[in-house]
């Protein structure tokens, strides 16, 4: 009876190790990455599984190499990039079949300065955004939406009426009262999700101010105040923000025709607290001479050059680090929380986010200098780009908070920043594999 129950418990065992092993396996097999990007002259670790593993197409390849080693249940294998490249390989079963393609790309080891400067930001969109609908009363006193009725859409880019270039509110509104429309219709260009389309439209003639309208809000400008990430002294490409402008009505992303930032001076600041966001109260004067002129907005970042280097705060180029050398323990980042001047303060990086591709969430942070608590509260809206460095390296960017405790907030990884710029980081690769 003994030796039934000891053979029963052998095989839950065994079929709960295989379970187990199935699992993990798949698993790995599900997050490996299709881009493996490793500094040339580092190391990154990577977990197999039993059953899949890493192999490269040309295993003589001198620019990369790898090592494996066992587990009880798993094996990892170390990468080391030699020299700058990229090798193909596979992931696969029993060391056999490829299961998954991949390509393990040796990156140079990119310098930039690290910033923290406080700086305006401005940007005027190609046409005008459209952020809200409106409501109109007819001279005959009926209430009716001409735009929402014809089919216009929050986030829809306004580009023509009739045909004519419309960049500023005023364009309609002269149009418009510019012509004997009576009961016309006008034919609107619109740009939406990056299609463009045609909408007809009845304007109605409003009964309080005597002028036709399509019961529209809307906005060509933005203005504000952020953080500059880094600066790139060969390419002269700057990169700030960590995340996207978007329009504060209707939360979409700014389409940018002409942005510019300017050099800004913190005036003050308002302490955050539990559900109410601080503020950087940043000053600039949109008459000055721009700082840098903004090529790029985008779900990560605002990009662009700078149009004037000798006016960069230059500070030692320092190594950026990649999502896998970022770990958690503590770090610092820059910022201005006080007219021009860039300081230094600690956070702790509470949790690493491994992502395979670009997120604006890469790492949970807490601010944890007495000095910066004291006077913000936390992390404040105009501290978005602020660079994260840690163990020497600029790893990423502050890009959000959370409301709740804006002690602790979001951080980006550089590389999802540096992906949106041309600075020599992955574009120039040579394939070495078949040379």
């Amino acid at each position: 009876m003994k030796l039934k129950n000891l053979k029963l418990f052998a095989l839950y065992v065994t079929i709960f190790m295989v379970v187990f092993i199935l699992i993990s396996s798949f698993a790995v097999l599900y997050s490996f990455p299709d881009e493996i990007n490793v500094i040339e002259g580092q190391s990154k670790m990577l977990s197999d599984s039993l059953l899949f593993t890493l192999v490269l197409d040309n295993e003589k390849q001198s620019n990369v190499e790898l090592e494996c080693a066992s587990r009880l249940v798993s094996n990892f294998t170390l990468i080391r990039g030699n020299s700058e490249g990229r090798t193909s390989g596979s992931v696969r079963l029993f060391n056999a079949i490829p299961i998954k393609s991949v390509n393990v790309n040796v990156i140079p080891d990119v310098k930039l300065i690290p910033s923290g400067e406080a700086i305006g930001v401005k940007i005027e969109t190609k046409g005008l955004l459209i952020v809200g609908m409106s409501s109109i009363t007819s001279t005959d006193g009926k209430r009716m939406s001409p735009a929402a009725d014809a089919g216009f859409e929050v986030g829809d880019i306004i580009l023509e009426i009739d045909n004519n270039k419309v960049e500023v509110e005023n364009d309609i509104v002269n149009y418009l009262n510019g012509k004997n429309i009576k009961d016309d219709m006008v034919n609107v260009l619109v740009e939406r999700a990056g299609n463009r389309i045609n909408i007809s439209v009845k304007p109605a003639l409003s009964s309080d101010e005597k002028t036709y309208k399509l019961g529209l809000w809307v906005r060509n400008s933005i203005t504000g105040v952020g953080t500059m990430t880094f600066f790139d002294p060969k390419s002269k490409t700057f990169g700030a923000l960590g995340h996207g402008i978007t329009d504060v009505d209707s939360g979409v992303l700014m389409d940018v025709n002409k942005g510019t930032i300017l050099k800004s001076s913190v005036a003050s600041v308002q302490k955050a607290r539990k559900t109410a966001p601080g503020e950087i109260i940043g000053l600039f004067y949109e008459n000055d001479e721009p700082y840098g002129k903004i090529d790029k907005n985008t779900n990560f970042g605002i990009y662009g050059k700078i149009s004037n280097t000798r006016e960069v705060k230059k500070s030692k180029p320092v190594s950026i680090g990649l999502n896998y050398q970022v770990k958690e323990g503590p770090a610092k980042i820059l910022t201005t929380i006080e007219e021009n001047i860039i300081e230094e303060f600690d956070i702790e990086i509470q949790k690493v986010i491994r992502q395979n591709n670009a997120g604006s969430k890469s790492m949970l942070i807490k601010i944890t200098d007495p000095q910066l608590l004291e006077k913000t509260g936390g992390i404040v809206q105009g501290m978005s780009g602020s660079p994260i460095i840690q163990d020497g390296k600029l790893i990423g960017a502050v890009t959000h908070v959370l409301i709740n405790d804006p002690t602790r907030g979001y951080g980006i990884f550089i590389e999802w920043m540096l992906e949106e710029t041309d600075i020599n980081y992955k574009t120039s690769y040579k394939t070495v594999v078949g040379q």
